[in-house]
């Protein structure tokens, strides 16, 4: 049962946009929980320092984090969680130390017992362990403890020598795959939350057909696409455009590399919408556009793109293994004359743009395909005249193919003027 004041839970309700609701903050811990106890941890330290990758303090807590400032917490097996968020109210001088808690606020908080808020940051080195001198005042003084890190890759080199050199109670271990298979598997909430973050996309690529016109830049579509995500909920996102002159291949990039080109009849534009919902769950859908009727090569490109889409789609299963389907979709690609795919294919989304389980090379995936998962995946098929795509979203099914999510046709190019 969590336990939260009238005032708070009432502050909650009406000042953030969209709380996951306590029954499903609780099944995550108990399934949390059941993990632990079957590996014999006591703990979990849980790093993160990005909102697009590894929202695993999210899914503890259902608070972000954004940009490169960090969060750590502390789970325990009683599903009691001491945070640690980059910030004021930490005096360095106090003996003992005390947390201030008093960031985040007190409604965004659910059963979190102690808020512990330090200015550390990783473009200044010599704070990169102070949230790890936290961690080990909070468990120093336990006994014999097994402790979980949670989100290795997010922990700064320092903070986890720094718990491996003072932590000389607890045995650590890496628990970050255990979490990633308990992510992986959306609750019916969850599915419920992304198919909410998929329409906002969905709107966004069908508001295009009526908003690029000739003459304006790149970033002018970058903009509108933000605008209507934001005022959709949305708190992050990645937005890709790209364009080029008819006959001529159009990969979207980041903004830095192309955004002040200016659009012109005829041209191609791809796009591509990875921003998340006012939920924090993420999708990404693609569409392409023509200013005029399309080259031959770019309708060539697309209907090969379609073909790759079946390709994928049809081993969406239940089981599925990811490597195998990389590998089976390399194939596909020799056999109609192109080049093999050597990036990421496809991968799980939630609450991060990218989780397990992935489509990549090098046949690392452990995660199999399982019902309940939403998986998206970016077929492209590039030549010297054109560059296709087609990404949508899947959800996974026990028995059946994959139900697709976004009613945008990210197949068909869409013909502006």
């Amino acid at each position: 049962m969590i336990k939260m004041s009238a005032e708070d839970r009432k502050l909650m309700q009406e000042v953030i946009p969209w709380s996951c609701s306590d029954q499903e903050l609780e099944r995550r811990w108990d399934a949390t929980v059941k993990v632990m106890e079957e590996k014999g941890v006591d703990y979990l330290v849980v790093a993160q320092r990005s909102d697009y990758l590894g929202q695993y303090v999210k899914w503890f807590t259902d608070m972000p984090t954004w940009d490169e400032y960090g969060a750590t917490v502390i789970f325990s097996k009683d599903k009691e969680i001491v945070t640690i968020y980059s910030g004021g109210g930490f005096d360095e001088e106090q003996q003992p130390w005390r947390p201030a808690n008093v960031f985040p606020e007190s409604y965004c908080c659910r059963n979190v017992i102690r808020r512990w808020s330090r200015g550390y940051f990783p473009s200044l080195n010599y704070t990169a362990a102070y949230d790890a001198e936290i961690v080990v005042h909070e468990l120093k003084d336990i006994g014999r403890i097994k402790v979980g890190i949670v989100g290795t890759a997010y922990m700064t080199v320092q903070c986890y020598e720094h718990l491996k050199a003072n932590l000389t109670n607890a045995e650590i271990v890496d628990f970050t795959d255990e979490i990633d298979l308990l992510k992986a598997i959306k609750s019916p909430e969850e599915l419920e939350m992304i198919r909410e973050c998929i329409k906002i996309q969905d709107d966004i690529l069908f508001a295009m057909r009526d908003f690029i016109k000739p003459g304006m830049k790149e970033m002018d579509i970058y903009a509108e696409m933000r605008y209507i995500a934001h005022k959709r909920g949305a708190e992050n996102g990645i937005f890709l455009v790209g364009s080029n002159s008819y006959g001529k291949p159009a990969p979207f990039y980041n903004e830095h590399f192309h955004s002040n080109r200016v659009i012109q009849k005829g041209d191609t534009i791809a796009l591509l919408t990875e921003n998340n919902c006012a939920n924090g769950m993420y999708g990404h859908v693609s569409g392409v556009y023509s200013l005029g009727d399309p080259s031959p090569a770019l309708v060539e490109n697309m209907k090969l793109c379609a073909l790759a889409d079946d390709f994928i789609r049809e081993r969406l299963v239940d089981g599925g293994d990811c490597n195998d389907i990389f590998d089976e979709y390399n194939k596909f690609l020799a056999s109609v004359g192109r080049l093999p795919e050597t990036r990421l294919l496809g991968h799980g989304q939630g609450y991060d743009l990218v989780e397990r389980p992935a489509m990549l090379p090098g046949r690392g995936e452990t995660i199999k395909l399982a019902a309940a998962m939403n998986f998206s995946y970016h077929c492209t098929i590039a030549t010297p005249e054109a560059w296709a795509i087609a990404c949508a979203n899947y959800f996974i099914t026990k028995n059946g193919p994959p139900e697709l999510i976004n009613t945008f046709p990210t197949r068909e190019i869409q013909i502006i003027g």
